[in-house]
């Protein structure tokens, strides 16, 4: 299998191209640009001497015709093609076209656009060609020199400047290598965060160090790892507790499946009394009842987590009394205090809802009192919202149990619910209740001292 290029790979071989790219093209321009000033430059400068030659020969010329008639201007065209030769200055005199006096050794007499500069070869060198009219438009003059230096200079420069670029190159290529191979640091640290967490280890974060775009992504990697974290937790808890859930059910439900089926058994294999079917037909009917209660909670749960309830205007304080006066018959025979200590409070509900969920906290705190205990029913506004309390000072609860206390079917005290008909799932209806109204449930008990349930409406 091909590996891939890493980012950094990339951008180390795609950086590194467009630098070279745009470097060479900056130097190769530079060096035709200062070739071309220096072609210029140099034919400037033939330019000045041939019309210095020019103007010199034409006061010759006129000063020999001076002197006198028969001079023949031949030989001052050669003395001149003598004299500028041993400079390296090639001299061409023609008259309508043709060559009267040449330093070429293959002249041909052949005659450019005048006041034109053309480059020719010549003895196997670059030459400037100049040519101009003198006298009058007599003779037309050809200037020649070597201009072979030039293409030296520039294949000199070409040289200096590859080198040039290939030192540059090879030192960015290395600079650029190591500086991007330590801003990826980051990238890499969290690919191998990211493996790590891969293979199941939750625990591990990404380093934050810095005050730039990766130490940000880190952060925030860090804020999702995090939340991901509380979510498999959060996931975790609910499935033990519905785990728990499913073993309590079991073993709620195998109780009185039990009892009808031993009873049914005992009535249909034995002969019995009229009494004692009597006996065994209440019996089998107290479980049934027990069973009924059992999936009308769940059904009460199921239907308030799943439907939005209609809220109106609700008094909370003559709901608490009519709470307390339903019973208060079972607190006067159990042999316990119920009170009401009420502020005037209204919060929006429903009001049957409400109910159920303050009769089940009585109840409960009710049964958790023995003979001349005290149960407290009371409601204020308090700070957080409209607040309502449920106090007794019975036997309490330890923080095992309180932390279990609203999940269904758990109970403090299996046998005295049992016997009392409870099917476990009272606070867990509370629990639902509440949330379904916006309201806080909050439980503070000490084993011996009692236990005392908050319920916060905060909106």
């Amino acid at each position: 299998m091909t590996k891939r290029m890493r980012f950094w790979q990339k951008t180390y071989v795609l950086t590194l191209i467009l630098f070279l790219l745009c470097m060479n093209a900056a130097i190769f321009s530079l060096a035709y640009y200062t070739y071309h000033r220096s072609v210029e430059s140099n034919a400037d400068g033939c330019r000045s001497e041939r019309f210095y030659i020019e103007k010199s020969f034409e006061r010759d010329y006129d000063d020999m015709n001076s002197a006198g008639a028969g001079a023949d201007p031949v030989l001052l065209m050669q003395s001149y093609c003598t004299y500028y030769e041993k400079q390296g200055i090639l001299l061409d005199f023609l008259s309508d076209g043709i060559s009267v006096c040449s330093s070429y050794y293959e002249s041909n007499g052949t005659v450019s656009a005048k006041d034109s500069v053309t480059y020719e070869k010549y003895g196997g060198e670059k030459y400037i060609f100049i040519t101009a009219d003198i006298c009058n438009g007599k003779y037309t003059l050809v200037y020649g020199k070597n201009v072979a230096e030039l293409d030296e200079e520039f294949r000199s420069l070409m040289i200096t400047y590859c080198i040039t670029s290939l030192g540059v190159s090879v030192l960015l290529a290395v600079c650029l290598f190591f500086v991007l191979k330590q801003l990826s640091t980051p990238l890499e640290r969290l690919r191998k965060t990211t493996e790590t967490i891969s293979g199941g280890d939750y625990s591990v974060t990404a380093d934050e160090s810095g005050n730039d775009e990766f130490s940000e992504l880190a952060r925030s990697f860090n804020v999702m790892v995090g939340c991901v974290n509380d979510k498999m937790e959060e996931l975790r808890l609910n499935a033990e507790q519905n785990q728990r859930l499913v073993d309590n059910m079991a073993h709620e439900m195998r109780t009185p499946l039990t009892s009808i089926y031993g009873y049914a058994e005992y009535l249909r294999r034995t002969n019995t009394t009229e009494e004692e079917k009597i006996d065994s037909a209440i019996c089998i009917m107290s479980e049934s009842e027990r069973l009924c209660k059992i999936s009308e909670k769940l059904l009460d749960t199921a239907y308030i987590r799943n439907n939005e309830i209609k809220k109106e205007p609700v008094d909370i304080a003559a709901l608490l009394c009519d709470t307390a006066g339903k019973l208060l018959p079972n607190a006067e025979k159990a042999g316990v205090e119920l009170v009401c200590v009420n502020e005037p409070l209204t919060v929006d509900g429903d009001e049957v809802l409400l109910s159920m969920l303050f009769y089940n906290l009585t109840e409960n705190a009710l049964k958790a009192c023995n003979e001349k205990g005290k149960v407290t029913l009371s409601c204020r506004n308090g700070e957080n919202g409209p607040t309502v309390t449920v106090k007794d000072n019975g036997k309490g609860m330890t923080a095992e149990q309180l932390s279990h206390v609203t999940e269904p079917f758990y109970r403090t005290d299996r046998s005295r619910s049992r016997a009392e008909g409870g099917a476990g799932l009272g606070l867990a209806l509370c629990r639902q209740i509440a949330e379904s109204h916006g309201a806080v449930m909050l439980f503070e008990s000490e084993s011996g001292k009692g236990t005392s349930v908050t319920v916060t409406f905060t909106h």
